[in-house]
């Protein structure tokens, strides 16, 4: 452990060797100054441990000299008692006005001198090993942000490029979909429609990992067009209809009244509503009906999306769109929809400014609730 270095600032040498001797048993590293510009200089070059400080001193005042240590990031923590020969309670208000941990007046007690440094060096001690680990902490929390940030950075560069063999995919699968009219070759179609279906799903599900984790950073952006929300459902409704394993399900959806129109992202929420479909198809069986119902209010649309399938419990209903909490959701047996679906749902759903929520509560089945903000005069116009 290394011997604490104890700074005596006084401009008689008489009290500085009174102070030294008394000190010195204790094995402490002692040096002194004369004034009070030394002092600062001192410091500066070699920090101590704990500084005795005279307040009468020649060109810096012992006051001015603790104030500008204890206002110093580097030396702030540096314990200082102030020594005086004076009673005056005023210098010991002062003293502490300008940062002094502690305060002794002359003639002193040797016990007690020692005591008061004994005291301050063992709090000094703490405070330095305090700050070696909060600074180790530092370093590893920065450590960790990179690796974050690294990882984040990989998996958009890995999810970016999935993207380009997917298009590829798809564009060769509309030019196969197109020889599959001829005659022979009607048989092969619906294998065809197959593959393209799933490399949809397969693009929506890295297009949403895109979308999350720009949200996320803030580099996300909205186009703003005037958008048609019943041609929206009606084109998921019947995409998502067509799929094989969704065939004989129903889907019963109102349309809004003069139109429907509204100021978003038609994309974004388009995808927003195949993932709500694609989450409620998913759990119900065959014969089973969702329902969509819109309701105009003064300063938005809200929606209810529905379905008598198997509810989520309570317990998950507030987890539904944390992509945290998924693969506990699916552990549990439960269908939570593909990828990280319900996850953009919110996130793209609060980029409009709207909210979504899932209301299982005195309802058979799952009860998704939705509102978006829209201006009152574009409705119906």
């Amino acid at each position: 452990m290394p011997i604490p270095k104890i700074l005596i600032v006084d401009d008689n040498q008489d009290n500085v060797d009174l102070i030294a001797y008394f000190l010195r048993p204790q094995n402490y590293d002692i040096r002194s100054a004369s004034d009070g510009v030394e002092a600062i200089n001192q410091v500066e070059l070699d920090l101590p441990d704990l500084i005795l400080l005279d307040i009468r001193l020649p060109r810096m005042d012992g006051f001015e000299v603790c104030e500008k240590l204890k206002k110093n990031d580097r030396t702030r923590f540096i314990p200082i008692i102030m020594i005086t020969a004076s009673q005056d309670v005023k210098h010991k208000i002062q003293s502490l006005e300008a940062g002094a941990d502690d305060f002794i007046s002359q003639p002193f007690e040797n016990i007690e001198l020692v005591a008061r440094v004994k005291s301050l060096l063992r709090i000094k001690a703490y405070q330095d090993e305090l700050n070696i680990k909060n600074k180790e902490l530092e370093e590893k929390n920065k450590l960790l942000v990179r690796m974050d940030q690294f990882k984040e950075e990989l998996s958009h560069l890995i999810v970016h490029d999935m993207k380009n063999p997917l298009f590829v995919i798809q564009g060769n699968l509309q030019m196969l979909s197109m020889t599959m009219n001829a005659p022979g070759f009607e048989k092969y179609k619906k294998y065809v429609n197959r593959i393209e279906r799933s490399s949809e799903n397969l693009l929506r599900m890295v297009t949403n990992l895109v979308d999350i984790a720009k949200i996320e950073d803030g580099s996300f952006k909205l186009s703003s067009e005037l958008t048609n929300i019943n041609d929206i459902i009606e084109k998921c409704k019947s995409k998502i209809q067509d799929y094989p394993e969704h065939e004989k399900k129903a889907i019963h959806y109102t349309p809004i009244l003069k139109g429907g129109l509204m100021k978003a992202d038609s994309s974004i929420l388009e995808r927003v509503f195949d993932n709500l479909f694609q989450f409620l198809l998913n759990n119900v069986e065959d014969q089973g009906l969702i329902e969509i119902k819109s309701i105009p209010v003064e300063s938005g649309l809200m929606f209810e999306l529905t379905d008598n399938g198997t509810p989520l419990p309570l317990k998950y209903t507030d987890q539904i769109f944390n992509k945290f909490s998924i693969k506990e959701i699916k552990n549990e047996g439960y269908r939570v929809g593909r990828g990280l679906g319900m996850t953009f749902c919110k996130l793209a759903v609060e980029a409009h400014h709207g909210w979504i929520r899932m209301n299982n509560t005195s309802f058979p089945g799952n009860r998704i609730e939705m509102f978006l903000p829209i201006n009152k005069h574009v409705v119906g116009s």
